[in-house]
């Protein structure tokens, strides 16, 4: 997964670059030269829905999404790890749900075109289970990770307790 994080970093950052230089080129060229670039709005639709559910993955997989912390620090340890427990499994399901539908979104939608590019709409909503799928596996993946901890941590307080 380590190598998924950086390829989605990095198409991340190249598509959100990829935006930034087609909407100054397209004001530019509008507003100095008077000319439009009507591909432009196409190509900004795609490349943004990519750079925000690419993002949006490499934050599931670095763990930097929002956590009301205040809460969780009111937990004991235990509680902690039940919280986290909870809180994947709910991504998971949400997530699960996001997934399904956005495949049928985008197969429902093979015969649409983008006006100008004249490339099917579901490029760009493939974004959405492409990175939905990843996101599942790195979730499933750290709830696995959860649990054998979880089980470990209850054998070695067996351990200290004598038992």
């Amino acid at each position: 997964m380590h190598i998924v994080r950086k390829i989605f970093s990095l198409l991340g950052g190249v598509s959100l670059a990829g935006v930034f230089v087609i909407v100054f080129a397209q004001v530019i060229q509008r507003y100095v030269f008077q000319l439009s670039m009507p591909w432009a709005n196409d190509v900004i639709q795609i490349l943004f829905t990519y750079s925000v559910f690419l993002g949006m993955a490499v934050g599931i997989f670095n763990k930097s999404h929002l956590n009301v912390d205040v809460l969780v620090q009111c937990f004991s340890t235990k509680g902690k790890q039940m919280f986290a427990l909870l809180t994947n499994v709910i991504v998971i399901v949400f997530l699960s749900a996001v997934f399904f539908y956005s495949v049928r979104f985008v197969t429902d939608n093979m015969d649409q075109y983008m006006t100008y590019v004249k490339v099917p709409m579901s490029l760009s909503y493939a974004a959405i289970p492409l990175t939905v799928f990843f996101m599942l596996i790195q979730l499933l993946l750290d709830l696995v990770r959860q649990v054998k901890n979880m089980g470990s941590s209850e054998d070695s307080d067996l351990q200290r307790e004598g038992r």
